[in-house]
């Protein structure tokens, strides 16, 4: 793409692709958030990151860097439930453009604008405008957007006024922030289904948990639902067949099944 970075630029990128490819490096997912988030705001001299992640039973939880809590409370109620928005026409817009772009690199902001374009009425009436943008001072935007099975996953970095969005134009990657993502689009992805794989391993844990399995239970059941073999299972856990056939026996009597095909239907 022809970017031309400082070194200090190429060690910050390096330390983002490293955070973002260790999600599990942390024990809680909004931690390895926050060191996300962190790590971009520093590469692009972003002065607020927002990070949205789907959660059990919400299709995306927002967490955020710099962002006061009026306008987060407006951003997780705005967003929160993508791609179903509440009404407000020149955000739906611009939301569509992207749809329609197919764009998973793009600014929410500018979109929204060319959206309300020659409409006075969007100052007023705007909920963006007047929950998110005006309070949070949020005056430029670069965005990664996608959608996920049963949920979506949103990065916002934005900027609180134009002179700093313009400093920091002319002064770091942030003349290219949109190449720079575009670079971190894959790992971030590989992030996020690894993050997104472990917290449903927690829940299930925990749910197993509830049902009286012990944490070996519960990782045993897991692999049992992968229709991995009691032999396959001793290999990988590095203990005797003797010792997972005795597990495999505690598992189904607290579970009341009889059958492997069983334990598969209950991670379904």
């Amino acid at each position: 793409m022809g970017l031309a970075l400082r070194e200090v630029d190429l060690q910050r990128f390096d330390r983002a692709l490293t955070t973002i490819l260790s999600p599990l490096a942390h024990e809680r997912c909004d931690d390895w958030r926050v060191a996300v988030e962190s790590s971009l705001a520093q590469l692009l001299d972003g002065d607020h990151v927002v990070f949205g992640l789907p959660r059990a039973g919400v299709p995306m939880h927002v967490h955020s860097m710099n962002v006061s809590a009026q306008p987060q409370l407006a951003i997780q109620t705005l967003f929160g439930r993508l791609p179903d928005l509440p009404t407000d026409p020149w955000l739906l817009e611009a939301e569509h453009e992207r749809l329609r772009s197919s764009a998973e690199v793009w600014s929410r902001l500018r979109a929204f604008w060319r959206a309300a374009a020659g409409q006075p009425s969007a100052l007023r009436r705007s909920a963006f405008v007047g929950e998110v943008l005006t309070p949070g001072r949020m005056h430029d935007s670069e965005n990664i957007d996608w959608s996920v099975a049963g949920g979506h996953v949103a990065l916002c970095i934005s900027y609180s006024n134009t002179q700093t969005s313009v400093r920091s134009r002319r002064s770091s990657p942030r003349t290219a922030a949109a190449a720079v993502l575009k670079l971190l689009l894959p790992a971030l992805k590989v992030g996020v289904t690894m993050r997104l794989a472990h917290e449903r391993e927690v829940e299930a844990d925990l749910s197993l948990a509830r049902l009286g399995l012990t944490r070996r239970e519960a990782q045993i059941a897991r692999l049992l639902a992968r229709r991995a073999s009691n032999r396959e299972i001793a290999e990988q856990l590095d203990v005797s067949p003797h010792t997972v056939r005795h597990h495999v026996e505690n598992i189904f009597a607290k579970l009341g099944v009889h059958s492997r095909r069983s334990i598969v239907a209950q991670f379904e």
